[in-house]
C-alpha cells in the first residue's frame, strides 16, 4: 500500500508543481515506496508458499481418509509415475500461466496506446483548471481500461480453472498432489526472480530520471537520453514480470490449492476410470479460450456500437426538438408581430 501511495503521489507532484525541491521529495519518496512495494511482494511470494503447502497436506489427509487409507504409510514407490508426471504438469501449466498473464498484459498495454493515440474524447480540457481538465478524459481511460482488462483476465482465469482438474482427472490423486507441490516450488522461485527482474529495470530507469546517473565527464545523463530510452524498453518487460510474480502467480497458485481440495471428490487415487474426463476438460477450455478470444471481442464490439448508435440518435432527437421549438418560436413571434399590425 505504502509503494502505491507513494507512486500516486508522485506522479501527482509532477503533474501539479515545477518545483524543484517538491519534485525532488516525490522522487525519494517515490524510490522508498519502490523499494517498499518489492519487499512486501517477496513477503507475499513466501505467504503462498507456506499457504499452499498446509492446503496441500490438508488435501492428502482428506482425499486419503476418504478412500479408507492411512495416508501416514508408504505403500508402493514413493514417487509413482504419475506422481513424476504430476511435478511434470504443475510446471508446464505454471510455465503457461505465466506466457497468458504477461501476453495478457502486453495486450492491455497496447490497447490503451491504442485508445489514447486514436481517440479524441482523452485528450486534455484545455480550457479548465487542473484537476478538472482531466476529470472527463480520466473517467473515459478509466471504463475503457476496466472492459479491456477484463477482456485479458478470461484466458489465465480459464488456465487456473482447468490445471487442478486436468491433473485429478487425468493423473488421479497422486499426480494431483505432486502437481501441487512442484507447482508451489517453481512458483516461490519464478516469483523471487520475476519481482527483482521487474523492479531493477524500474530503479534502472528511476535512477537516471532523477539525475543520479553521470557520465566521464560529470554531466548529468537525463530523460532525453539513448540510455533512458533504452531502460524505457526494460520497463515494459519489467511492469509485467512484477505484475505476473504479485498478484498473479500467488493467486494462481492459492485458487489452485483451495479449488482441488474443494473438488477432491471428483478424483480416485489411480486415473484408469477418470481420464476421459480429462480430454472433455482440454475441450471445454479450448472452447472458452477461443470465446473469451474472438467471440467476446465481436460482443462488444456489436455492444460498443450499438451504444453508440443510440448516442448519435438520441443526439439528433434533441437536435430535432430544438429546431422544431425554434421553429414554433419564429411562429408565435409573426402571429403577434400580425395581430399588433
Amino acid at each position: 500500500s505504502y509503494g502505491a501511495i507513494s507512486t500516486i503521489a508522485h506522479k501527482i507532484v509532477h503533474l501539479t508543481t515545477y518545483h524543484s525541491m517538491t519534485r525532488h521529495r516525490a522522487n525519494i519518496c517515490a524510490a522508498l515506496g519502490d523499494s517498499a512495494a518489492h519487499g512486501g511482494n517477496i513477503i507475499s511470494a513466501v505467504n503462498a508458499f507456506s499457504a499452499v503447502f498446509n492446503v496441500a497436506m490438508t488435501l492428502l489427509a482428506q482425499a486419503y481418509t476418504r478412500l479408507g487409507m492411512n495416508y501416514q504409510m508408504i505403500s508402493g514407490a514413493p514417487v509413482s509415475e504419475w506422481s513424476q508426471a504430476g511435478l511434470l504438469l504443475g510446471v508446464v501449466m505454471t510455465m503457461l500461466f505465466t506466457a497468458n498473464t504477461i501476453i495478457s498484459c502486453l495486450e492491455t498495454s497496447k490497447a490503451f496506446m491504442r485508445f489514447c493515440k486514436e481517440s479524441k474524447e482523452v485528450d486534455q480540457k484545455r480550457n479548465l483548471p487542473f484537476p478538472y481538465s482531466h476529470i472527463q478524459p480520466l473517467t473515459i481511460l478509466t471504463s475503457f481500461g476496466t472492459v479491456t482488462s477484463m477482456r485479458m483476465v478470461f484466458t489465465p482465469m480459464i488456465n487456473t480453472l482447468a490445471v487442478p482438474m486436468l491433473g485429478g482427472w487425468f493423473l488421479g490423486l497422486r499426480g494431483l498432489l505432486f502437481l501441487l507441490s512442484g507447482s508451489n516450488v517453481l512458483i516461490l522461485c519464478l516469483s523471487i526472480f520475476l519481482n527483482n527482474s521487474g523492479q531493477s529495470w524500474v530503479a534502472a530507469k528511476k535512477y537516471i530520471l532523477f539525475g543520479s546517473l553521470k557520465d566521464q565527464d560529470g554531466k548529468v545523463i537525463g530523460p532525453d537520453s539513448a540510455e533512458y530510452e533504452n531502460l524505457g524498453v526494460g520497463e515494459m518487460i519489467g511492469g509485467p514480470f512484477e505484475d505476473v510474480a504479485g498478484p498473479a502467480l500467488n493467486n494462481f497458485i492459492k485458487f489452485l490449492a483451495v479449488f482441488a481440495l474443494v473438488t477432491e471428490g471428483l478424483y480416485e487415487e489411480t486415473p484408469e476410470n477418470t481420464w476421459i474426463y480429462g480430454f472433455a476438460c482440454c475441450a471445454g477450455s479450448l472452447i472458452l479460450v477461443a470465446f473469451s478470444k474472438f467471440g467476446l471481442t465481436l460482443i462488444l464490439n456489436c455492444l460498443t456500437s450499438f451504444l453508440r448508435q443510440r448516442q448519435l440518435q438520441r443526439a439528433r432527437d434533441e437536435h430535432d426538438e430544438e429546431l422544431s421549438d425554434e421553429e414554433d418560436g419564429d411562429g408565435e413571434e409573426g402571429r403577434v408581430g400580425i395581430e399588433d399590425a
